[in-house]
């Protein structure tokens, strides 16, 4: 490539993410993270500034470029629908911990909408703290961690410095506390969330699978009875969704009532609401490819690539 080539690739590429930044709103930190530049050597590189290797960086963009036109391209997933009976009881029983900062349970089977539900509950309420353990965050530390790097923070020091710290941040606050995934948690963890709960006096959701309500009833119940005892609402879900239900979170969509049929009875089955969702976007990308309306056809196949098997 000639250097005016050159020089006008660079450019090109230089305008091409500007005009991506400004339709996609997204973030320049966010960017070049996603790029994996810093945000220093994006912005020298936007501003012409950059005595590196911008070559590199400019194709890096194009390809950047081309694969968020390709996401773009894709069938999306439906928003939250608010009207689902899983989501109206999560929302009211994440209130209810949150005004009167007690301790609530939400557990169901994967795929009934307890996440997505328990993060807009987060992200529409103010004071609220989101955490997800796992198997590796398990451990009253590896909690702590979660919560102090969710209110912004770095953990120093021992556990019980990170406790302490804690409790001085979040005391008389009125905040809620929503662990995601707690099933994960030790008997040791637990104890260690209910002590916030007692002496910063915030509202806590566990929300979890099954076997959080099988721990807690099960061989270690004595160990769990201070939690249990304190939990004043337990929450069960159900993949037992209505047609009624998937009409509402596919409104807008343009989905026969055929397809909204055959989506009914994926919903009801194991994975729920993200097995129905995920089978549905790879459906409607496939009648998208060979340019088709969207049918029972294309949900069949998707369960043929999916190895699940169709609705029958």
């Amino acid at each position: 490539m000639s250097a005016d080539n050159e020089r006008d690739y660079v450019s090109s590429m230089r305008q091409s993410l500007a005009e991506y930044i400004s339709k996609t709103e997204a973030s320049q930190s966010r960017v070049a993270k996603e790029l994996g530049v810093s945000k220093t050597t994006l912005s020298f590189f936007m501003n012409g500034s950059y005595t590196g290797n911008n070559h590199e960086i400019a194709k890096s963009i194009e390809q950047y470029i081309h694969m968020g036109a390709a996401r773009q391209a894709v069938a999306k997933a439906p928003k939250i629908c608010l009207t689902v009976r899983n989501t109206v009881e999560i929302e009211q029983k994440a209130r209810i911990a949150h005004i009167q900062n007690s301790i609530v349970l939400i557990y169901g089977p994967a795929g009934c909408g307890k996440t997505t539900a328990l993060q807009h509950y987060a992200h529409t309420n103010n004071g609220v703290i989101y955490v997800e353990a796992d198997v590796t965050t398990n451990t009253p530390r590896c909690i702590l961690k979660l919560i102090l790097r969710a209110l912004g923070e770095d953990a120093r020091g021992s556990t019980a410095d990170i406790m302490q710290y804690i409790l001085a941040k979040l005391t008389s606050t009125n905040r809620l506390l929503i662990i995601d995934e707690a099933q994960h948690l030790t008997e040791k963890s637990f104890d260690t969330v209910r002590a916030i709960n007692d002496k910063a006096h915030i509202g806590i959701v566990y929300a979890g699978n099954p076997s959080i309500l099988k721990r807690m009833y099960g061989r270690q119940a004595e160990e769990f009875d201070q939690v249990y005892s304190r939990t004043i609402y337990k929450c069960k879900l159900s993949n037992g969704f209505t047609q009624e239900d998937i009409s509402e979170i596919y409104a807008g969509f343009g989905i026969s009532k055929e397809c909204l049929k055959y989506l009914y009875q994926i919903a009801k089955r194991k994975g729920g609401l993200r097995l129905m969702v995920n089978q549905c976007r790879i459906a409607q990308n496939i009648a998208l490819s060979v340019n088709e309306e969207f049918s029972v056809h294309h949900l069949e196949e998707a369960a043929v690539k999916m190895g699940i098997g169709g609705a029958a």
